[in-house]
């Protein structure tokens, strides 16, 4: 079976834009608003020092505090800056925490972000699946569970849906999990894109990035929350694996953090909320269907039209069209074969309306040509 992922829609409209062509990037999830200060002015204030010595592999002191600081403030997670492990970008954190299960059996989301299968598979660890749309998601995991199951890996607001349970089902999935000694594992990185109630973020271990919530992914810095045993051995593997976050990086993230304000994050939802509203409208329009994307920077969408949308995706492409659209097929979220991930993060509203217009052209091609092959 032919194989296609983020990043060779990625490459292929970066050739079609070297050549010229018109393309509307929907594809990686890359946010667009503006970080809490300008680059340069972080640049400016981080010191001389930056970059010429070895810094604990764990994090810098001052950073983990502000951290912790963080998750208090804007998470609302009673955090320790004793148990915060700064790594080397979100996938990272993810890769640590991957590491501490090797060869174990765990329960993941699908369709899901593709590293968890990805590192999964690599490490030896046995996946089972669970739909994050259900309406019921306590019993969905409940059912899952079968007595090897070791951890649960929840993703809310959801990649690649936007979807998020309300905050109480969360909250009692939790509780039932540590009533039956599994761990819940939380990938939190975007716990401040959501349009609607404020979702929860329990767990035993969160993972987070400051990629979408600050505008920042190309510092490649990211964190783990390590709330049980074994906090050293983690940090162990930072070690292992990286000998630690970059010097420069860290200290770019401590100042932002210490000029984030309360109103920065309406400031970032009040960004994408038009955004996330129109993309929604032109598609219910236009006959798609789709999980309620109540936050993150996706929409995963379906139509009776689009039977296979790794065909779909190539299609929009084609080097002979006006305007070219970079969409994400469902299969690489383990999502249904004719399903495709929107990112609306780097997208205009005019280039909403192009991409919606492109699709529906799309669709009605292909219908002509099943009728009259």
């Amino acid at each position: 079976m032919f194989r296609i992922s983020i990043r060779d829609i990625f490459r292929r409209c970066e050739e079609l834009r070297r050549k010229g062509f018109k393309t509307i990037d929907a594809h990686i999830g890359a946010p667009s608003h503006e970080p809490p200060i300008p680059v340069k002015k972080a640049l400016e204030m981080i010191g001389d020092d930056t970059g010429r010595f070895y810094r604990p592999f764990v994090g810098i002191r001052e950073l983990r505090e502000e951290i912790a600081r963080y998750m208090r403030r804007f998470i609302g997670f009673d955090a320790s800056p004793d148990r915060v492990i700064v790594t080397g970008s979100g996938a990272h954190a993810l890769f640590v925490t991957s590491l501490m299960f090797m060869g174990s059996k765990g329960l993941a989301p699908a369709p899901g972000f593709s590293h968890y299968y990805d590192q999964a598979e690599l490490l030896g660890i046995r996946l089972k699946y669970y739909d994050p749309t259900s309406e019921d998601i306590v019993g969905e995991i409940l059912g899952k569970l079968d007595g090897e199951v070791r951890f649960v890996i929840i993703n809310y607001p959801h990649n690649p849906t936007g979807y998020y349970p309300e905050p109480d089902q969360l909250l009692t999935l939790y509780e039932e999990l540590r009533h039956r000694g599994v761990i819940l594992i939380n990938d939190i990185v975007y716990h401040q894109i959501y349009y609607e109630e404020k979702p929860a973020f329990p767990g035993d271990i969160l993972i987070d990035s400051f990629s979408k919530n600050l505008a920042l992914p190309g510092l490649r810095l990211g964190y783990i929350y390590w709330g049980i045993d074994g906090l050293e051995r983690a940090g162990k593997m930072v070690y292992w694996s990286t000998a630690g976050a970059s010097d420069a990086a860290q200290k770019i993230i401590l100042v932002m953090l210490r000029h984030l304000t309360d109103d920065y994050f309406d400031y970032v939802r009040n960004y994408y909320r038009p955004k996330q509203q129109l993309l929604v409208k032109l598609l219910r329009e236009a006959g798609f269907q789709f999980p309620r994307p109540k936050g993150a920077l996706y929409v995963l969408a379906r139509h009776a039209g689009v039977k296979d949308a790794v065909e779909l995706a190539w299609r929009l492409l084609r080097e002979d069209r006006k305007r070219h659209v970079g969409i994400v097929p469902g299969c690489v979220f383990k999502g249904p074969k004719n399903s495709f991930r929107i990112s609306y993060g780097f997208l205009s509203l005019r280039d909403i309306e192009e991409m919606v217009e492109e699709l529906e052209e799309e669709l009605t091609k292909h219908v002509e040509t099943s009728l009259h092959p």
